[in-house]
């Protein structure tokens, strides 16, 4: 499957795309004068953006379908030691367009992880994962994006390993698997999101490596505030938990695809 197709069909199953297309079909039946149809699929379409929008979800979510307590957070001196720190992209937009510098999301925690990792003493190199998922629109790879950064937070260029082809986890782990024979680099702290550590974690050890996960990028628990606060939608709530479903769709696609 194409990267192009795969974000496709990511946007049409997100909660956002979903609800869209119900409305789209309720107005089609609209038009040909099926208001009871109509009306059932535009409540429908409502009661599923409400719930997708919910912090309640998104609870029950974490702590049923996205294994919380497997990921626990560390302090990096708590973890053990490995041939090599791999940080995954998603925490740097690479510089492209009018950017000059590369610009950090709201993953970035991985790239400050993986150096505090490194400053910790936990491996003696890492290893930069992730290409130009548009190669027309990029001037740089996600690797050389986080180089930039990782220089920042004090590790020298010698010590960083540049991984600049893959466009999805899957290529993260097989592009890193191959760099890992050549240099002899059995074991691996891996550096990435909670959310998207279930996944990539079964996809570097269906490539044959040996994985500590380093989590990070942790939500909270349980959304704050008063009880009755968590069945109204809000906009940050649907985000993050469009997010949560697409990394459960992922688990799905790659076990489906013998990825793990």
């Amino acid at each position: 499957m194409s990267i192009l197709l795969d974000k496709i069909l990511t946007q049409i199953f997100s909660p956002i795309g979903v609800t869209l297309g119900v409305v789209f079909l309720a107005l089609i039946l609209l038009t040909f004068g099926r208001r009871r149809g109509a009306t059932a699929l535009l409540v429908l379409a409502l009661a599923w953006g409400w719930v997708w929008s919910t912090p309640f979800l998104g609870d029950l979510l974490r702590s049923r379908l996205m294994d919380v307590g497997r990921y626990p957070p560390h302090h990096a001196k708590e973890l053990p030691t490995g041939d090599a720190i791999v940080v995954l992209g998603g925490g740097v937009w690479p510089v492209s367009g009018t950017l000059v510098y590369p610009d950090m999301t709201s993953a970035a925690d991985r790239i400050w992880h993986a150096a505090r990792l490194y400053h910790a003493g936990k491996a003696p190199r890492i290893i930069a994962s992730g290409g130009k998922v548009w190669p027309r629109h990029q001037q740089q790879s996600e690797a050389e994006a986080m180089r930039v950064v990782l220089n920042a937070f004090g590790v020298p260029d010698d010590d960083i390993v540049m991984e600049n082809n893959s466009r999805n986890t899957r290529q993260n782990a097989v592009f890193t698997a191959k760099l890992a024979t050549k240099q002899g680099i059995r074991r691996v702290l891996l550096v990435t999101s909670f959310r998207h550590m279930r996944r990539a974690e079964s996809a570097f050890r269906g490539v044959g490596i040996d994985v500590v996960p380093a989590a990070v990028d942790f939500p909270p628990r349980r959304s704050g505030g008063p009880w009755i606060l968590r069945i109204f939608p809000n906009a940050y709530t649907l985000a993050r938990n469009s997010s949560l479903l697409k990394e459960l769709l992922g688990i799905l696609a790659y076990r489906l695809k013998d990825w793990t």
